[in-house]
Formats: C-alpha cells, sequence, structure tokens
C-alpha cells in the first residue's frame, strides 16, 4: 500500500513538473487562458487514485434488511381431562364381620281388639266428628276402664295422685325390666285400689320369638293375673302360651295414641270420644319415654267420662 502512494506521488510530481515546463514554454496569452480553464473547470484535474487498477474491487457489504421478529402467538392451553369419580362399593358388596344386634322395639301400640297384629291407625287432624259438642250430657253411666302401658317410671306416682282426687282406679301394665328401677311401685299401684299387670319382660314382638323365648318373657313380667301382649302384637302360639301360664290376654278398644304426643289438648278431647261406651278399655302410657302430656290431660279426660255418667275403674279380673 505504501509502494503505491508513492510511485502515485512520483507520478504526479512528474505529470505537474511537465506541464510547468510546457505553460512556461508559452508566451504570456497561451498561458493565461491555460490558468483560467484549469481555474475554471476542477473536472481537469484527474482525481486521486489510491489502489491501482489490477487491485480487486472491495465489495460494498449490502446491508441486510432488518427482520421484524413474528409475533409468538400465545399458546391455547389445553383444557384438562376431568376424571371420572371412582364408583365406591356398595354397602353390600363387602359383608358385615358381626350382625348388629336387633333394635329394642319402641314401646307404640297398634289398636286391636280381635287378638290379632294390627297397624296403628292415623289420627284425623281436621276432622272433629269423632267428639262430642257443646256442653256434655249424661248418658245412662257405666264404666270405662282406663289402662296403663310401659311403666313403671317417674310418670307413675302423678298418674296415681290424679286417680287418687278423682275417686278413680285403673290397671297398670308393667314391664319386667322396669320393676327393678322403681321398688315401690308395685306396692303403691295396689295401695292405691288399682291394678298391676304383665306387659312381658323388655317388650319384644313376640310373635317372632320362640317358644322358650316366650315363655320367658311372659314369666319374666310382674306377677299378676292378666297379659297384654307388647304392641298388641299376637297370634294363636302367643295366646296359647299366655294361657299355659295362667294368665288371662287383655288388649283394649279405644287408643289414645299418646306415645305419639299429639298435644296436651288433643289428649284432652279423650273423654268426649264417642266411640268410648261401656266397658271400653282405653289405652294410655305412663313409661315408654315423656309422658309429660299424658299426666297433664288426664284430669280432664276423668272429669268429661264422669260428666257422661261413667265410672273410671281398674280392669275387675285383673
Amino acid at each position: 500500500m505504501i509502494i503505491r502512494r508513492l510511485v502515485l506521488s512520483l507520478v504526479l510530481v512528474l505529470f505537474a513538473s511537465v506541464t510547468i515546463g510546457v505553460i512556461v514554454g508559452l508566451d504570456a496569452p497561451a498561458r493565461s487562458a491555460i490558468v483560467g480553464q484549469l481555474v475554471s473547470s476542477p473536472a481537469a484535474v484527474p482525481p486521486t487514485v489510491e489502489e491501482s487498477a489490477s487491485s480487486p474491487p472491495k465489495k460494498v457489504a449490502t446491508p441486510k434488511p432488518r427482520v421484524t421478529p413474528a409475533a409468538t402467538p400465545t399458546p391455547t392451553p389445553t383444557p384438562k381431562a376431568t376424571p371420572k369419580p371412582t364408583p365406591k362399593p356398595t354397602a353390600s358388596a363387602k359383608p358385615s364381620a358381626t350382625a348388629k344386634p336387633k333394635a329394642k322395639p319402641t314401646p307404640s301400640k297398634p289398636t286391636s281388639t280381635s287378638g290379632t297384629k294390627k297397624t296403628a291407625p292415623s289420627t284425623s287432624k281436621s276432622s272433629g266428628s269423632q267428639y262430642l259438642k257443646g256442653p256434655l250430657q249424661k248418658g245412662p253411666g257405666g264404666t270405662v276402664y282406663l289402662t296403663f302401658d310401659d311403666g313403671p317410671s317417674p310418670f307413675t306416682p302423678s298418674i296415681l295422685s290424679i286417680l287418687d282426687r278423682t275417686g278413680s282406679t285403673a290397671t297398670f301394665f308393667h314391664l319386667g325390666v322396669n320393676e327393678s328401677g322403681f321398688p315401690d311401685a308395685d306396692a303403691r299401684i295396689r295401695a292405691q285400689g288399682s291394678n298391676v299387670a304383665n306387659h312381658s319382660y323388655d317388650h319384644p314382638d313376640l310373635t317372632t320369638r320362640t317358644a322358650a323365648q316366650l315363655k320367658w318373657q311372659i314369666t319374666h313380667g310382674p306377677e299378676a293375673r292378666c297379659f297384654r301382649p307388647p304392641y298388641g302384637a299376637t297370634d294363636a302360639t302367643v295366646r296359647t302360651a299366655i294361657a299355659k301360664a295362667g294368665l288371662r290376654q287383655v288388649l283394649w278398644s279405644v287408643d289414645t295414641l299418646d306415645w305419639t304426643k299429639p298435644g296436651v289438648a288433643t289428649l284432652a278431647k279423650t273423654g268426649r270420644l264417642k266411640s268410648i261406651g261401656n266397658g271400653s278399655i282405653v289405652l294410655m302410657h305412663d313409661g315408654g319415654g315423656d309422658r309429660t302430656q299424658t299426666v297433664a290431660a288426664l284430669p280432664k279426660v276423668i272429669a268429661d267420662l264422669h260428666a257422661r255418667g261413667y265410672q273410671v275403674r281398674a280392669l275387675p279380673y285383673c
């Protein structure tokens, strides 16, 4: 590169010397004309050449077009598949290791007078035609027998007090399983003039028991002359077992359904029932649950029966 520049400079000097010599040899008008042309025409001066003709031309870098990066699309999330719930095994798929004990039946009572097992009828809430309306008229008179099941209990003394105040008596069908908790109950009942009767040991459905179990339930109830099968559930086998034990089966003819707790006002209308007559056996409860409603309604029931001319007595054969 340096050698080329030196050669170029020598050429220029030589060219300038020749030119000056030529110009000096001319006359004054010719020199003035040449100088004027050189001054007025800069194109006459040859351009400066930096590189020789043999040097390969430099490549001019072509600017690359600026590429605008394309916007990266936001990936659309793929919805996850909802897993199907695993079906739970049914209760019957796995056999129970131990059998659950049979639940003790509740002291509900079906109305029955024929000695066959029946279902308790539902009470009518809308109809008042089953009750006598207005002032009660004294009829021909007679006796109505009140009976109380499932005791003895804390409510038994209150019922005895009401019977004593009203000059009435009743028959109490008690359970053997409750006797130990109220050891003086039977004696107090008999002292008041009422009767104690047998309602089995712990209130099972006797129609579902074996002969041995049936006998055991009867003989382990209170000592008495009468027996009322729990729920009124009886059949030929039950009646035979009761008779062999020297007892008399007693059911009922009027069910107050007081065990359903229908309310004191409803129970208090029992004495106005048109279905009550001479010899009716009325079923109520002194045990088996909360008998507050029964105790509260009892004075009104007895008062209405007295107003109709009925005596309220215990069953004479029990």
